[in-house]
């Protein structure tokens, strides 16, 4: 006998579950993905490859859009000017647990997997009340999260009223009744810088291009990944993804380089997913692909830039918070990066040989050239990396060994018994080519 057996999702799945895949800061991006998705759409940004991102810095929109993210230990409101939220989209798709199918989302760029958004919402509390208006009429929703739990009614459902059309579109959400969790972390001091650093990094080709961020009235400043003019890069398509790999030196402060600084950082549409990454990830330390990271290592730069207006072909995790592994656009660019990348490790790996440091901090600052910001610098053809020529090495080393004694006489018979062993067979060497040779 065949039956059918049940396999509905159970809400608990989405309200305690998948909100524990990611952070409180995590989980105010997912909304922000949803807030600059909107004024991509609005700007009519293409996502094709990645000479439309160029333009984002080139020719930017002549509109520049707002979200003003806020909160208390009992409230977070998030506010845009992105376009606002059609009424026929809040039924249709937005609120949609999961995506469909690509073509009913094929401008979207930001917001992929359809759980973004809801996952935000249920991490951070009970009470959800989210108002949009939009030019061809924009809707409003209040949600009870334990009242919605308890029904069992299938398919799940949001109940939304219709508002009116509007001049100006506008989105507003509002959480109340926060979790626990949510209102200890909201209450620690240093939390919103912590998160200002995570947008700053994670939205960096959009902020003062297309859109500006303010966390508590305070104004994020994107967090350009600085790389120098010489650089080694690629420019090719897996599939439907368009693919752009850098490596290049990067900029020193205060003429020192840190590894916090040092690695490889991975964008997708834009979004950074991957920053500074210097474990075997990205290939380092990989038999065939990149020597393990050292410390002369430190001055390594590398972007990968991903882009397609089919966002699930990218490799991005559902958190955004790293790559899929197993993409095949992901395996196919590793090896590319290596690469890439061993131009510029090769060089570095040549500063230091038997003899000490053979390449001078003055050459290196040689290499690195004028500093700009990669998205300056993605081109179109292969670049390779320019290591500047070597300075002919006309010095060698002298080694003998003497008695002690006869040493410690020498010294005394000229008068330099403090001086070094080094220091003296130096001194001798002189005395004997001015004396004998000269």
């Amino acid at each position: 006998m065949t039956v059918e057996a049940s396999a509905h999702p159970e809400k608990r799945l989405f309200i305690s579950l998948l909100t524990r895949d990611i952070s409180l800061a995590d989980a105010f991006l997912d909304v922000l993905d949803n807030s600059i998705n909107a004024a991509l759409k609005s700007s009519s940004i293409s996502a094709k490859n990645t000479s439309s991102y160029l333009r984002l810095l080139e020719n930017p929109p002549a509109k520049r859009f707002k979200v003003s993210l806020s909160f208390t230990p009992t409230k977070v409101t998030i506010e845009d000017d992105c376009g606002g939220i059609s009424f026929v989209d809040a039924r249709d798709h937005v609120f949609v647990f999961g995506a469909a199918d690509q073509e009913s989302h094929q401008e979207d760029q930001l917001s992929v997997y359809g759980i973004g958004l809801k996952r935000a919402m249920f991490k951070l509390g009970k009470n959800i009340q989210m108002t949009s208006d939009h030019k061809d009429g924009g809707f409003e929703l209040k949600l009870d999260v334990g009242k919605w739990a308890e029904s069992k009614e299938q398919p799940w459902k949001f109940n939304i009223d219709e508002r009116p059309r509007a001049s100006s579109g506008t989105t507003t959400l509002e959480v109340t009744a926060l979790y626990k969790a949510v209102t200890s972390r909201l209450s620690d001091a240093l939390f919103e810088s912590q998160l200002r650093d995570r947008i700053a990094r994670a939205y960096s080709f959009f902020i003062s291009k297309i859109i500006d961020i303010y966390v508590n009235g305070h104004p994020v400043v994107a967090e350009q990944v600085a790389i120098s003019d010489n650089q080694a890069s690629e420019n090719f398509s897996v599939e439907d993804v368009n693919v752009a790999i850098l490596a290049g030196l990067g900029v020193p402060k205060d003429k020192r380089y840190v590894a916090e600084t040092a690695g490889w950082n991975v964008y997708c549409n834009g979004r950074s997913v991957i920053s500074y990454d210097k474990t075997s990830l990205t290939g380092w330390g990989v038999d065939g692909l990149l020597p393990a990271f050292q410390p002369k290592h430190r001055p390594f730069v590398g972007i990968v830039f991903f882009t397609s207006d089919h966002p699930e072909s990218l490799p991005w995790t559902t958190t955004k918070l790293g790559v899929n592994t197993d993409n095949i656009v992901w395996q196919r660019t590793l090896k590319r990066m290596a690469d890439i990348g061993k131009q510029v490790t090769r060089f570095l790996d040549a500063r230091y040989s038997e003899d000490g440091t053979s390449i001078s901090s003055d050459e290196l600052q040689d290499a690195i050239g004028s500093s700009k910001t990669v998205t300056l610098k993605i081109a179109s053809t292969p670049l390779l990396f320019k290591a500047p020529p070597k300075p002919p090495n006309n010095m060698t080393t002298i080694q003998y060994k003497v008695e002690k004694k006869q040493l410690a006489d020498a010294k005394a018979a000229t008068g330099q018994k403090s001086i070094s062993n080094s220091e003296f067979g130096r001194y001798t060497f002189d005395y004997f080519v001015d004396n004998e040779v000269n």
